[in-house]
């Protein structure tokens, strides 16, 4: 019993010192998150292990974010590239920006999932085609387009809070920017059922007066469904080139369906300076 007491003690004391071991942690700019042991930096890359692994990678300090190590201290490496530096967006900022309107991706939150990229993107597009059928004198941009300039200036949805809205009308050579954030929140699941009898007859019978009665038997069914109901928000805004926010608004949706941001970005755009343009 001794001799067993005296190798459990040994394993146990491994598997808490593997349990307390720490790793580095590295984020790249294009929001891959890599973990393990950082075993050298000089000033254009790092050498990396991977957790668990043996084979050293090189990884370009361009191409890193930030790298948060196992003391916890926090190192960044490399910030958002400026749109100054892009040929297109320079070229856009000499383009008459004059009328031209830009709908950027909206920020879609739903406390009960991760935050939807696509639906996003989404929007975006119902955003565009709502604006495009009123056919005023506004030109209104191609999501496809607005989507490619920001990608090519190095816009993303995550460091976009990075750049000025005059440099993002630069960018996408546009006189207004739109963009919002839908919230939507599951508030209560209603439930609701039906049940229906079918009905079977079986063979009557006469009694001694001469009177025949017929006696029947059936099956009850029941059914059951359910309907979600949410509380959705939307905040508008609408920046024009020069950096002045000439709309902003947040406004709760009347409707408790899941596509009720619908109707009310048609009315935050119907309440907006450019709709009346």
């Amino acid at each position: 019993m001794k001799k067993i007491a005296a190798l459990i003690i040994p394993l146990f004391s491994l598997a808490s010192l593997s349990a307390q071991q720490k790793f580095d942690t590295v984020y790249m700019i294009n929001n891959e998150v890599k973990v393990g042991s950082i075993k050298a930096i000089d000033d254009a890359s790092i050498n990396f292990v991977h957790k668990d692994e043996t084979l050293v990678y090189t990884l370009k300090k361009s191409d890193i974010n930030k790298i948060v190590f196992s003391s916890g201290r926090v190192e960044n490496v490399s910030t958002a590239p400026a749109p100054v530096m892009n040929n297109n967006a320079s070229n856009n900022a000499d383009v008459d920006h004059h009328n031209k309107v830009a709908v950027l991706p909206f920020g879609y939150i739903n406390p009960q999932q991760e935050t939807n990229t696509e639906m996003g993107y989404k929007v975006q597009d119902e955003c565009y085609t709502y604006l495009s059928s009123k056919k005023a004198a506004l030109s209104i941009q191609d999501p496809s387009t607005t989507n490619a300039l920001l990608g090519k200036a190095g816009v993303t949805f995550e460091n976009a809070r990075n750049f000025t809205m005059p440099e993002i009308c630069n960018i996408l050579g546009v006189e207004y920017v739109v963009r919002g954030t839908i919230t939507t929140n599951l508030t209560s699941t209603t439930s609701s059922g039906s049940a229906t009898y079918n009905q079977k007859d079986k063979s009557g019978s006469t009694d001694k007066s001469g009177n025949s009665s017929t006696k029947s038997s059936g099956n009850v069914y029941t059914s059951s469904s359910s309907s979600q109901n949410f509380q959705t928000s939307v905040l508008m805004e609408i920046y024009t080139d020069d950096g002045k926010k000439v709309f902003g608004q947040d406004r709760t949706s009347f409707w408790q369906t899941v596509d009720a941001y619908k109707a009310t970005i048609q009315y935050l755009l119907k309440k907006s300076p450019i709709y009346g343009k």
